[in-house]
């Protein structure tokens, strides 16, 4: 059976097992990758798109979050509701952007469902798992027809401009598509918001974000975005970020936010250009803006550290730890003296003039932490980070597939007594807590979450200026990660 129709349905994923809290993190941000995929695959090949955001859709069904979902038929049901209220009929090509590992189980159910329900259907994955873990997708009975590893630009032109129509898999088995060409970031077109925002035109939702650059310049050792990296020409930026302006102002929040989601902002080359533009045409006084900086990039350069607050910028740092083992572990910095000494010259900077604050992250439970490791953090960020212009912004470590970590885990068990749940995306309970690995043989998870819980409670509630998300949400939902590790502890 064959497609001889240039045309894409793309699936946005939800999640299985997913907590109140975890949707405040993970259902308001647009999906700007598979938005810039519509828009070039139109300009490019012609193609007719639409768009389905599950999680939204999920969100006004009674039977998505069963706690069996793979085996409800309710589930099913209301799921093929959803395809059938998209038109589905209209498509003969499916694709699937599975960009988290949290979204795998959910990609599988719904491409599974396709196959059983929509048999002609061509069906396309692509995202972060399937170029992390393949073989997830390449097996006898696949249910997806191509896999695209790596970025799908390239791959998905060459798939939908060709004269030969797209094929259904051979003996169920999956075909790879993976090339190590690099898209040119300046040639991908404005993101397709007008398809989406059309569809779901929710005021005071949505994050609106925009990117400089992909990639990242550093490998550190627990971050997934380690390809290469680039950045925009500004002429190119200006384009963009011009289209994007009127959107925001229409459909954004009352606060008008647009964040700079690059994962190192200040190693952008064009970003002083950005900072000149935006001060220039005084856009800070119309929208708060935000961005990611490193820490040895942020304090090298004061001027422009002062041009950021000028523009009103929330910065998020990436401190991460002042245990100079854990700092060199996450592949932060060989120099670890340094390092803090430049965090220090940040935390100063914001301390002693008025302005916006500035957000320092820190990631806890990374492998080998120990209860010493964990206090030493949480006495430097009471001696030094309690602020007002100071938010400190916890989280916990996440064995992605495809970081350092994964892929050197028996490394961190010989050396620290790290415990791992390998392949947790596939397991049926809540993935978010299986992918929190237990630290090391002298901190436990339930230690380590008790102590994250209490310690950053009290500090988060010192910080008066904003809110760390929502904490309620987030206290309730550690407090009961807690009571089930001990229930769990008492029950062996």
């Amino acid at each position: 059976m064959i497609s001889h129709q240039n045309n894409l349905m793309f699936l946005v994923p939800s999640y299985f097992f997913i907590e109140d809290y975890q949707k405040h993190l993970y259902f308001n941000d647009i999906p700007l990758g598979t938005l810039q995929l519509s828009t070039w695959l139109k300009e490019r090949a012609g193609t007719r798109t639409g768009i389905v955001d599950l999680r939204i859709e999920s969100e006004k069904l009674t039977n998505i979050a069963s706690k069996n979902p793979f085996n409800d038929d309710r589930v099913k049901k209301e799921l093929i509701e959803i395809l059938e209220r998209n038109q589905i009929a209209e498509f003969d090509n499916v694709g699937i952007n599975c960009y988290t590992s949290y979204q795998y189980a959910y990609s599988v159910f719904v491409a599974q469902v396709i196959k059983e329900e929509y048999p002609d259907k061509v069906l396309i994955v692509g995202g972060y798992h399937p170029t992390a873990v393949p073989h997830d997708f390449l097996y006898d009975g696949s249910p997806f027809d191509y896999l695209i590893r790596g970025e799908g630009e390239l791959a998905l032109l060459n798939l939908f401009a060709r004269d030969k129509p797209l094929v259904k898999n051979i003996n169920l088995y999956c075909r790879e598509l993976y090339s190590n060409e690099l898209v040119d970031i300046n040639q991908i077109p404005f993101p397709d918001f007008d398809t989406y925002l059309k569809k779901y035109p929710y005021k005071n939702k949505f994050n609106f974000e925009i990117y400089a650059s992909r990639g990242c310049p550093y490998q550190c050792a627990f971050c997934a975005t380690n390809y290469p990296f680039r950045s925009l020409d500004f002429s190119r930026f200006k384009i963009q970020f011009e289209k994007l302006i009127p959107i925001v102002e229409e459909l954004g929040n009352r606060a008008l936010k647009i964040g700079f989601v690059d994962q190192a902002f200040c190693n952008v080359p064009i970003y002083p250009k950005i900072l000149e533009y935006i001060h220039e045409n005084r856009l800070h006084e119309q929208f708060s803006f935000s961005c990611q900086a490193r820490v040895e990039s942020l304090a090298q350069d004061l001027n422009m550290l002062r041009m950021l607050r000028k523009c009103e910028f929330l910065v998020g740092v990436g401190f991460e730890s002042a245990n100079p083992l854990i700092l060199k572990e996450m592949h932060k910095t060989g120099n670890p003296i340094n390092y803090i000494g430049a965090s220090l010259k940040i935390l100063n900077e914001y301390k002693n003039s008025d302005g916006p604050y500035v957000r320092f992250n820190v990631v806890c439970g990374f492998p080998g932490e120990t209860k010493e490791t964990f206090k030493e953090t949480v006495d430097f960020i009471h001696q030094y980070a309690i602020h007002e212009n100071v938010q400190i912004s916890p989280s916990l470590f996440s064995n992605y597939p495809n970081v350092f970590v994964y892929k050197n885990m028996d490394y961190y068990e010989r050396e620290f007594g790290a415990k791992f749940v390998r392949e947790w995306w596939k397991m049926a309970e809540n993935q978010f807590k299986l992918s929190v690995p237990e630290p090391s043989e002298r901190y436990s998870l339930k230690d380590l979450i008790q102590d994250y819980k209490t310690e950053y409670t009290s500090i988060l509630k010192l910080f008066r200026r904003n809110t760390f998300g929502n904490l309620l949400l987030w206290k309730d939902f550690y407090n009961k990660w807690h009571k089930e590790l001990d229930a769990s502890s008492d029950a062996n």
